[in-house]
């Protein structure tokens, strides 16, 4: 069987001024993530004008742009309005947006969008609660890179025999696996049988890894949900399943709080860093 030869990789025109990146244009308009849309170009899924762009390439105002065969109507960024829902997932239920166009995503309950919807770092399918998502690629992208940041409150259903001392090993845990696991509260909610509760403040730590910590010792984490994501919080009103608009006021305050926190967290790191060449060093 003869190997398939490369693929062309189309330049940028010449007769036509360029405008976006690829990835930055089909990001923006909703198509799919930057991450996406660059693998989309490896696999050779997306054309332009019949060929598949090099990464990077730019993109001319008459060029046709296909999807798996199909034309991509990209809308302009300048009209675009940007939609931000805040979402109540039930645990176990899986956030597939893979699909989500228009018709898509109606198994979530999720209102129609002109391109798709983006999730801002989502839970795990085992777990639950609050999940943000986008149409709006360029706003996904600058979130997603201060989120890590934020400080996040989990709530979780434990099932086994819980104990203060574990509680307080908990506390003071700053790896797992090899991660590392920044953990600011934890308080505990003693059940009379197995089921006990435990309220979780972190910052750069996974669910998956609070999961890990627990079962390693024997306490299974049956359910957890994630009830506040930086400013923005889990209310009683939105109940499972459903989803609402987030206000501008709120998009603000998460944008304004993801920006200091940010440089807090990347001062606080450098402030470690060095302390521990110093010690290294005495």
């Amino acid at each position: 069987m003869r190997p398939r030869p490369p693929r062309k990789q189309l330049p940028p025109r010449k007769d036509q001024p360029p405008t976006e990146r690829v990835q930055k244009l089909l990001s923006a308009a909703g198509v799919g993530s930057r991450r996406e849309v660059e693998r989309w170009i490896r696999e050779g899924r997306l054309q332009v004008n019949g060929e598949v762009p090099a990464l990077g390439a730019k993109l001319a105002p008459r060029d046709r742009i296909t999807l798996d065969g199909r034309p991509v109507r990209l809308h302009a960024p300048a009209v675009k309005e940007l939609h931000v829902l805040l979402f109540h997932r039930s645990p176990g239920e899986t956030l597939d947006l893979k699909a989500a166009t228009s018709r898509a995503a109606e198994h979530l309950n999720l209102p129609r969008s002109s391109g798709r919807w983006l999730a801002i770092q989502p839970m795990p399918p085992v777990d639950g609660g609050l999940e943000i998502l986008t149409d709006d690629g360029s706003w996904a992208h600058r979130v997603s890179r201060g989120v890590h940041a934020l400080t996040v409150d989990y709530v979780l259903r434990m099932r086994g025999p819980l104990s203060d001392e574990l509680v307080e090993e908990f506390r003071a845990a700053t790896d797992c696996e090899g991660e590392a696991m920044s953990i600011l509260r934890a308080d505990a909610q003693y059940g009379e049988g197995f089921n006990h509760w435990l309220n979780v403040t972190v910052r750069a730590t996974r669910s998956a890894q609070v999961r890990h910590w627990w079962a390693a010792r024997g306490i299974i984490v049956s359910r957890l949900m994630r009830v506040r994501f930086g400013p923005v919080h889990l209310s009683r009103e939105l109940p499972r399943g459903h989803s609402r608009a987030m206000l501008p006021s709120e998009r603000n305050a998460l944008i304004n709080e993801i920006d200091a926190a940010k440089s807090a967290y990347e001062t606080e790191v450098s402030l470690a860093g060095s302390h521990g060449l110093g010690d290294g060093e005495a």
